[in-house]
């Protein structure tokens, strides 16, 4: 369990409607229990943020319709609905304690970098004094691996300064499930069983240094 009285951070990893909504070929097909329990977890947190005036950095995928993500088919393309917030996180976009970042790639670190070499995420660490990140979103193994593992890097160079842990919140995160038998049709796609795969990325965050927690409380 995790007291985030201490803490006072929280970072979203894409909660966009492109893994919430069948809106797209890639997204899921059909209402997905753990993607819906980690929206509604999502929410909840995002809720007792606001209520203590605490930050929020929130990453959201967005990409040039001429500009591919290998080994990803075009998803979250800037101006379609994949790219925008999930309906119930989007009173987020209104909130002064929060910032949004959009990202051109799956490292959410990597997509908070400027064109003079600055990082807005880094930049966002200092300025609130942040001394440890909860990370929630989707995909487990993908997005939010991969930025829990670049900032764990950052800070292990001391590059994030004041920044000592990285928590990614196991409830609050989830992937996507690609049967076999689907993936077969789906050129350069891989099978990809969403229980195996979110523990996997759980699994690999808590290698590199990440602390993985199955609660989180506000108690004093």
């Amino acid at each position: 369990m995790s007291n985030l009285n201490y803490y006072r951070f929280i970072c979203s990893a894409d909660h966009v409607k492109f893994m919430s909504n069948a809106i797209s070929k890639q997204a899921p097909q059909a209402p997905d229990k753990q993607i819906a329990g980690m929206v509604d977890e999502s929410v909840k947190l995002a809720r007792e943020f606001r209520k203590k005036d605490w930050p929020i950095y929130a990453l959201l995928d967005t990409h040039q319709p001429d500009v591919p993500e290998d080994p990803y088919p075009p998803h979250c393309i800037v101006g379609t609905d994949e790219s925008e917030l999930v309906p119930a996180l989007q009173w987020l976009e209104n909130e002064p304690n929060v910032t949004l970042r959009r990202k051109d790639c799956i490292d959410g670190f990597l997509g908070s970098l400027e064109k003079d070499a600055s990082n807005v995420f880094v930049d966002w660490v200092k300025v609130n004094d942040i001394k440890a990140i909860l990370v929630v979103g989707i995909c487990t193994d993908i997005c939010v691996l991969d930025f829990s593992c670049s900032a764990l890097s950052a800070r292990n160079r001391g590059m994030l300064s004041p920044l000592q842990d990285v928590i990614v919140y196991s409830r609050g995160c989830a992937t996507f499930d690609l049967p076999i038998q689907i993936a077969r049709n789906i050129k350069g796609s891989l099978a990809h069983p969403q229980e195996l795969m979110h523990h996997i990325g759980l699994y690999m965050a808590k290698g590199r240094g990440a602390k993985v927690v199955s609660e989180v409380s506000f108690v004093i």
